[in-house]
């Protein structure tokens, strides 16, 4: 994860040993069912990659758009903090579930339970 991310997930308790690098991570993407997105916008933005006119064009990101199925939790379509958007929200394996992420992931475990 980027630095900024690996501060917040210690504050909610995640530990240490749970993180993986995104060097380690990335190659995993492409053979995953799905991929959940909770707090992360320019980080997961393919435009880093694809667009060289890009303020984020060059910076490493977590490559979810891999992934068969990608879940995005996001409260709005605004952009994040590079002020863009992101790519992946138009991609066709991309499905956006609006609203409070706590809430969104209860809603989520619950379906998944149900099955």
């Amino acid at each position: 994860m980027p630095g900024h991310m690996n501060v917040l997930l210690a504050e909610a308790n995640v530990p240490y040993e749970s993180l993986k690098e995104m060097g380690e991570i990335n190659s995993e993407f492409r053979m995953a069912d799905v991929a959940l997105v909770v707090g992360a916008n320019d980080v997961v933005n393919p435009a880093a990659k694809t667009s060289s006119g890009s303020p984020i064009y060059g910076m490493p990101i977590l490559e979810v758009a891999d992934a068969r199925q990608v879940i995005f939790l996001k409260r709005s379509m605004r952009p994040g903090f590079a002020g863009i958007e992101n790519e992946l929200l138009y991609e066709p394996q991309t499905s956006l579930l609006f609203g409070d992420a706590k809430d969104s992931l209860a809603r989520v475990l619950g379906a998944v339970k149900a099955l």
